[in-house]
């Protein structure tokens, strides 16, 4: 495992951004020391509440192999995702991929991924976000884990209605048929690792996984930054 002097200390002009926005906590907005390459203060990473189940099946998510969560969707760590996708702030993405790549690898069983792909989102969406923050963490988680990450083709092609705003049965007619694999065989026959940020009912993760296996994908597994349930 590469221990956190791995990260890199943040550019520039990043530094120069934290004389105006001075860096906070992701979590209790405790203010940092302008060089720190997290958004997370030493007594909010005690405190964070860790998920620990490993690479679990999900039988609601039968086209994943297993799915690794670093932590409930709560104390906290709600609102930083929240920050990180609606308060334009997108750099909390290296944080939120170096806690999720420190708990994957704390794991007795690490599958061998041959690729990494994140969620997609759909074009216009992120054109007005500005990103998709579930690519964000999967360029960083990528990185530490030094597989390759393909972020253009697994792609959203069509608008939908956000899901949180729907239930399960909703959540499944809304996404059905809204992704696309653009070259099969980037996929065929490889081990993939799908990364999003927040997993609720599994919904998006499984249909994108079939996708993939209609594809040629060999096998799927998932990780994500939080779980929305216990």
């Amino acid at each position: 495992m590469k221990n956190q002097e791995f990260l890199k200390i943040p550019s520039i002009w990043e530094r120069i951004l934290r004389l105006v926005y001075p860096v906070k906590c992701m979590i209790c907005d405790e203010v940092l020391k302008e060089d720190t390459a997290l958004y997370l203060c030493e007594t909010c990473s005690k405190m964070l509440p860790y998920y620990r189940k490993g690479f679990c099946a999900i039988p609601r998510i039968p086209y994943i192999n297993g799915l690794f969560a670093a932590f409930y969707y709560e104390n906290g760590v709600d609102r930083a995702i929240q920050a990180m996708k609606f308060n334009h702030q997108p750099l909390l993405s290296r944080t939120m991929a170096w806690l999720l790549y420190r708990e994957m690898v704390k794991e007795k069983f690490l599958p061998d991924f041959d690729i990494v792909i994140p969620v997609p989102m759909y074009r216009r969406k992120k054109h007005k976000r500005g990103y998709n923050q579930a690519e964000l963490v999967a360029i960083k988680l990528a990185d530490y884990l030094e597989v390759p990450v393909h972020i253009d083709n697994l792609v959203k092609i069509r608008k939908t209605r956000p899901q949180s705003s729907l239930k399960r049965e909703g959540r499944l007619h809304n996404i059905e048929g809204s992704f696309q694999v653009k070259d099969p065989a980037l996929v065929s026959g490889k081990n993939i690792l799908l990364v999003d940020d927040v997993v609720t009912t599994g919904t998006t993760l499984n249909t994108c996984a079939k996708i993939l296996y209609e594809n040629g994908a060999s096998w799927i597994f998932a990780s994500a930054i939080a779980i929305a349930e216990k």
